[in-house]
């Protein structure tokens, strides 16, 4: 038992190893990318695009139907009916998704007087139809924690997106580049995970008692999904409707360098922790609290404290990467730093709950996200204009705060000590920060 717990263990450090390095590399390739197109397009196009995405995005976060985590947890994760008949959901999905996007194009392009947004949304939806093609090892291989080529191909990915987007650019340098390189970086991807990543060869099935399974689990994922799309989403599709395009751009780079550091945390915890909870609660379920304590001590070193930092360092590398047209995304990115710093330890809470069979306080929290954002960005629009959509977005993990403590406290999981440790991280990234910027400064 104790050599199993060993293997785990390595497991774990491996796979958050891999995902950090692997995530960390792929968001130098994206900045290099962005710094790039920041010089070869104007700001509007950065707004434009962030209509398109959110269009997308929201159509994705409805349809979801928990896909990935259902292969990673359940029993049958492993059966060949079982996968084919979620891989068979997944493009059924994508083809809706297309269709979809060509329908309300028309309606988003009148409403935001963008006429651009008829052409680009379906093209977008491209996207969605190719992603629904996506081999079923991409959630294999998270199950078995084989991270090593999930690692590999998404540098992969990231350098074909970067090179796509960026020659489109040089030779169009409109709106389109964004556009056409993201389809050709999905094209690749899903191409290379039927045949670089180890798992069944998909085909089309129909096996009801699969689909019972994917959509009993989905339904809680479903209904999170819909409302982590208001919580997610609002801001850019509120934004949109008040700011000019070019200022919407501007926001939009503070919240992709906001966004590169929760994905990582992100992925971190549900890419090598939520596997690691699923083993444990089906083979040593009184363990799980020792390992969720330990997770957060990982995520408090490896998270916490570096984002901390960056927060503080806001003001230095906004300025210090982008022209004096981006220079106002300095103070969003400061500001917003906040939303990861919470989020990287709620987000363990919330995958600890579903390990235990709990997806419900997924939903629960997105709700209350959803409807604290609902509210405070137009009290915020009203009262401090963009200041106070910025603050409102920055602080919406705050009632997410009670739902998983509330859920965790239920399950014997709750430890005051965890929470008080990771403030003392908080704030000794923050000190970190401020010694950085003195150097630098």
């Amino acid at each position: 038992m104790s050599a199993d717990r060993t293997s785990l263990r390595r497991l774990v450090l491996r796979g958050s190893g891999l995902i950090i390095g692997s995530h960390g590399g792929g968001q130098l390739i994206r900045l290099a990318r962005s710094l790039i197109l920041t010089r070869l397009l104007f700001p509007e196009a950065f707004g434009v695009m962030s209509l398109v995405w959110v269009v997308m995005f929201g159509l994705g976060m409805l349809s979801d139907l928990g896909v990935g985590p259902a292969i990673i947890r359940d029993k049958r994760g492993e059966d060949p009916d079982f996968l084919n008949t979620a891989w068979t959901l997944q493009v059924i999905r994508g083809v809706v998704l297309l269709g979809i996007a060509c329908l309300i194009a028309y309606p988003m392009a009148t409403f935001y007087n963008e006429p651009d947004l008829a052409q680009l949304i379906p093209a977008a939806g491209l996207f969605a139809l190719i992603a629904g093609f996506n081999s079923t090892a991409f959630h294999t291989c998270r199950r078995r924690m084989e991270f090593e080529r999930l690692a590999v191909l998404e540098l992969a990915n990231e350098v074909v997106a970067f090179v796509a987007t960026v020659l489109w650019a040089l030779l169009d340098p409109t709106v389109w580049a964004l556009v056409g390189g993201a389809v050709i970086a999905q094209l690749f991807l899903t191409l290379a995970s039927h045949v670089f990543l180890s798992g069944i060869h998909n085909r089309f099935r129909w096996e009801h008692s699969s689909l019972r399974v994917l959509i009993g689990f989905g339904k809680w994922v479903f209904l999170n999904s819909a409302f982590q799309l208001l919580a997610a989403q609002s801001d850019r599709l509120l934004l949109g409707y008040y700011l000019d395009m070019a200022q919407l751009g501007v926001y939009s780079i503070a919240i992709m360098l906001c966004e590169a550091v929760q994905v990582l945390a992100n992925k971190v915890i549900r890419g090598a922790l939520f596997p690691a909870y699923g083993r444990i609660v089906q083979n040593e379920a009184q363990r799980l609290r020792s390992v969720f304590q330990r997770g957060r001590l990982g995520i408090d070193v490896l998270l916490i404290l570096p984002i901390a930092a960056l927060m503080v360092l806001g003001s230095w590398i906004v300025p210090a990467l982008y022209d004096a047209r981006y220079h106002e995304a300095g103070w969003m990115f400061q500001v917003l730093c906040i939303r990861p710093l919470m989020a990287s330890a709620l987000i363990n809470s919330e995958v600890c709950l579903v390990a235990l069979g709990y997806p419900q306080y997924g939903f629960v929290q997105s709700a209350f996200r959803a409807a604290w954002i609902l509210v405070s960005i137009p009290i915020g629009w009203f009262l401090a204009g963009i200041h106070g959509v910025v603050w409102a977005v920055a602080l919406s993990e705050v009632p997410v705060l009670g739902v998983l403590w509330i859920g965790l406290a239920r399950h014997g999981m709750y430890s005051l000590a965890c929470e008080l440790r990771s403030l003392l991280f908080a704030g000794l990234g923050a000190l970190l920060g401020f010694g950085l910027l003195r150097l630098l400064s």
